[in-house]
């Protein structure tokens, strides 16, 4: 199958989650509403992740009436205060498909290519996710439900980093050769949490463009 198109079966087993920023200390503000060129940065990870999947994006935010004018179906936190591995927990118990493959709402360069080989390279893993050298990225990974167990246990006990249950449960990784040869750029994932990053963001988008 072509990496360009995606699996059907697939398709109906995953439901894209968003995670959108709550107020960055480093930015000074909410990420989501960070502008790159003309569109807020959660409005260009929206129209990305609509345009590569069948379904529509399910946004995870504690701030639904920030967020509500985007049209999309919202979810909050189950446990308020864990970060972004609460935001996962929150998305499979609410998903009505057995896996989501999340995204953050500050990584704008989300690539077309990688996300379709994703989705085709998918097994039966409990998690997908990229590793682009020694750099893992939680934030642009296929999850499965049945972390739940591992994910809430280890919230349970205050253990907030996302790839601190990663141990307990299967993981495959997508690594930087399968990357390359997919010519997928480094920059695809790309967080912009800072001042310097938005500029360094929208001098890379002004060198697509030209």
């Amino acid at each position: 199958m072509s990496e360009n198109k995606t699996n059907l079966q697939w398709c109906r087993l995953i439901t894209p989650f968003i995670l959108a920023g709550g107020k960055s200390q480093r930015m000074g503000t909410s990420k989501s509403f960070v502008k790159l060129g003309s569109q807020p940065l959660i409005e260009i990870v929206i129209q990305k992740v609509t345009d590569f999947f069948h379904k529509q994006p399910v946004l995870i935010t504690n701030q639904f009436a920030d967020y509500r004018y985007l049209g999309c179906d919202m979810v909050g936190d189950i446990i308020q205060g864990k970060g972004p591995l609460g935001g996962i927990q929150a998305g499979l118990i609410k998903s009505v498909t057995p896996y989501i493959f999340v995204f953050a709402c500050d990584m704008p360069f989300i690539d077309k290519t990688l996300v379709h080989y994703m989705l085709n390279r998918l097994g039966r893993e409990d998690i997908l996710i990229p590793r682009y050298g020694t750099r893992m990225e939680p934030l642009h990974a296929i999850y499965s439900k049945r972390c739940l167990p591992a994910i809430t246990a280890h919230l349970d006990n205050d253990r907030r980093s996302v790839q601190s249950f990663f141990d307990e449960v299967n993981v495959v990784y997508i690594d930087q050769a399968e990357m390359n040869r997919l010519q997928v750029p480094e920059y695809c994932f790309l967080n912009i949490n800072t001042r310097e990053e938005l500029d360094n963001a929208k001098a890379y988008l002004d060198n697509l463009r030209s």
